[in-house]
Formats: structure tokens, sequence, C-alpha cells
């Protein structure tokens, strides 16, 4: 709202209709060659001359699997051969912020906790099912003898992840030059044939082009924008953090009441959760789940200073719950406690406002821990305020 030194901006209807109704589609922003690679650093930073609403990555590629077949397939092959995706910059208010740090098949998936159509997977031209239960992705014979054509797109917003992609909802969340000026930088760390899965001996895999036994698969990012005229110049947007960490201690055997993370305490809009078995014999740096699994925790809740902020009786029915409210099905081994059930960005939960020295925790009944058993979290977090005024 505006403040008495920064007078309300004035729009015509004609105004409104033209600023809400305007948004642009995938603009090409940099392409690189697949290559395996620990920590790649895109080579130049991430444009925000105008509002950036999502980016848009895109793996596009031949793999050819000789010798023999995978002894076993990772459960979320083959959008794994991204591993991580990691976005650091500047914030002018906020100082250095890391606004994404997630597995790449989480960034796959996330669509899909809130959306009935999820990020999309081709394999030899044939777009794959939705995520669901069980979760298979990949076709049917990924992962023996042949040759396989992918693309794989994942798509991350700047704003929460709802199930209706609203202008009014995604505003207060974009990306502004007048935030963080030239210090986005996008890093993109790669896998190699065994974040695919388990190789058996003899088998080999190759990396080429899309449609070619020749050159090397691509890495396109594409970025969306938002046009918003004079709109622009009078809000000051949050910005949402996306941090995924990954547990083994807590889920190593079974156990009530277990602290699985600690939370940060920050205006939080979701908490994914996703368990399942960490897949042995891969790489170095090189990490993928075997088999994600359902049956690992249960009674699992949002707890401040013991008392459950969201009271879940049972993992299976809050599962069932939030595929309802958003209109999708819940993949396999992922479960979704959300503050934005009603499709309202800021109704996310005040956890910035909780006293000094109370825990802000995820607790849980662990009822299949145990060796490799693992348990990622990722807290959606708003820094900032969402309807502040530009200036104000």
């Amino acid at each position: 709202m505006a403040t008495s030194s920064t007078p309300a901006p004035k729009f015509s209807a004609r105004d409104l209709a033209s600023i809400l109704g305007r948004n642009q589609g995938p603009e090409l922003f940099f392409q690189q060659p697949f290559a395996i690679d620990t920590a790649p650093i895109i080579p130049k930073n991430l444009n925000v001359n105008r509002p950036l609403e999502r980016i848009h990555l895109v793996w596009r590629g031949r793999v050819v699997i000789a010798g023999a077949n995978y002894t076993a397939i990772a459960a979320e092959a083959p959008q794994t051969i991204i591993q991580r995706i990691r976005l650091t910059g500047t914030h002018q208010r906020f100082g250095s912020l890391t606004p994404i740090d997630i597995t790449g098949a989480t960034a796959f998936t996330l669509g899909r906790l809130t959306r009935f159509r999820g990020s999309s997977l081709y394999i030899n031209g044939v777009r794959q099912n939705e995520l669901g239960v069980p979760l298979a992705q990949a076709g049917a014979t990924f992962g023996n003898v042949g040759t396989y054509d992918l693309e794989i797109h994942y798509v991350i917003p700047m704003g929460p992840i709802l199930s209706v992609s609203s202008k009014l909802s995604t505003i207060p969340f974009l990306f502004m030059n007048s935030d963080w000026g030239d210090t986005l930088q996008l890093q993109i760390f790669m896998g190699d044939g065994t974040s695919f899965g388990t190789l058996a001996g003899g088998t080999t895999t190759t990396f080429t082009a899309f449609g070619s036994g020749a050159g090397s698969p691509l890495i396109t990012i594409f970025t969306n924008y938002e046009i918003l005229g004079p709109l622009a110049n009078s809000i000051s947007p949050a910005v949402v953090i996306r941090s995924e960490q990954s547990q083994t201690a807590p889920v190593a055997a079974n156990g009530n009441a277990v602290r699985i993370q600690l939370l940060q305490k920050q205006k939080t809009t979701n908490i994914f959760v996703k368990t399942g078995t960490i897949l042995a014999g891969t790489a170095a740096g090189i990490s993928v789940f075997g088999v994600m699994s359902d049956n690992v925790l249960d009674f699992t809740q949002p707890v401040v200073d013991n008392k459950p902020i969201r009271n879940n009786f049972n993992n299976f029915a809050m599962k069932e719950y939030v595929g309802y409210a958003f209109d999708t099905v819940m993949p396999q081994g992922y479960l979704n406690f959300t503050f934005l059930d009603a499709q309202q960005p800021l109704t996310y939960y005040r956890a910035d406002l909780l006293a000094g020295g109370s825990t802000f925790e995820l607790d849980s009944n662990v009822i299949g821990g145990g060796a490799g058993v693992t348990c990622n979290v990722l807290q959606e977090q708003v820094i900032g305020d969402p309807g502040a005024v530009a200036g104000a």
C-alpha cells in the first residue's frame, strides 16, 4: 500500500488490462554443450532487464547404452542427468541470497506437486506419462541396450508453487533489475551415466547430439518475463527461497517424534518432503534415489516448540488432501505440507514472527528407516514483504 510520501499510482481500466494481460514466452538466454562437471557456472549473469517470472531449462541429447543393460534404473531417471540447480545473487535490500538450490529431479517434479500437468520428458519423440504412483517416469525400456533421444524440461518459477498461474499472484515475487542488478549467477551441476542408474559389467553410456551419433547434447536456458509497463516502477517484490537439504541420520532407524530437520524462521509457503533409498554404485558426487517410498515417515508435522502447526494424524490422508486441494496426483515418495491450499500466496505461515529462542522444525515418526534411507526437505520461504511499494 502507498505511504504519504509515495502517492498511489493511477491506472485506467485500459492500463490495467494491458498490464495484467501481457507476458512473454520463453526467450533464449544461453546455450552450451553438455559436459560432465561438478560445478559449471554459466559464463554470464542472468538477465533481469525485465521482470523475471521463471527459468526454463531444457536438456536435449542422445544417449546410447551398449554392452549390457543397466542393473538398476534410478527412480527419477533420466531427469537425474541434471544433479543440482543453483541460483545466487546479491539483493539490494537483503544482501547475498541463494534463491534456488535444488536437485534436478526435484526441480522437474515441483510443477506436478501442485498441478495436474507437470514438466515434460520426451523419449524418442514420445511424451512420457505424468509422475504418479508408482513413480515410473522413464519409458519401460530405458536403461536397456538401445538408442534414446531425450528431451527433458525443468521449469522453475520465481514465485511460490501454485496450481493456477495468476498474474496477481506472480507480480509480488518477480525478480526486478532494481533489486538484483547484474548479480544473478546460475550454476547447473551435471551427472554422468551413473546418474541414470547402476551400470552392469560391460555397460557403456555414450552422449551425443539429439538425433545424431556425433556432437554433444545441449543445455538450453530460457527466461520468461512479465511485461508490467508503468507498474514495474511501483512495486518492490519479495523473494522466494527454495533450498533442498538431504537428511540421513534422522531416518537411519525407526523412532517416534524424530526431528527430521530444523526449519528456517521465515515466512513459509510450502514444505516439500521426499523419501526413499539412495541408489548404490554411482560415481563420486552423484546421488540419486533408487526407490521412492511413502513408507518411510508417518505422522509428519511442522512443529513450533513441541506444538504442531498443521495437525497431521496420517501421512496418507494428508497426501490425498493436498492432491485434492491442488487437483493433482502426488508422486510416490513426495509429500507437501502447504499453507497455500487456498491458492493464495499471502497465506504463508509467519514463522518470521516466532519469538526468539523458539524452534521451528519438521518432526515425524520414522517407520521405514534403515541403511541408505534418505529424506530430502525443501522449505519454500519468502524473504521480504510481497505487498511492498517501491521506494516506501
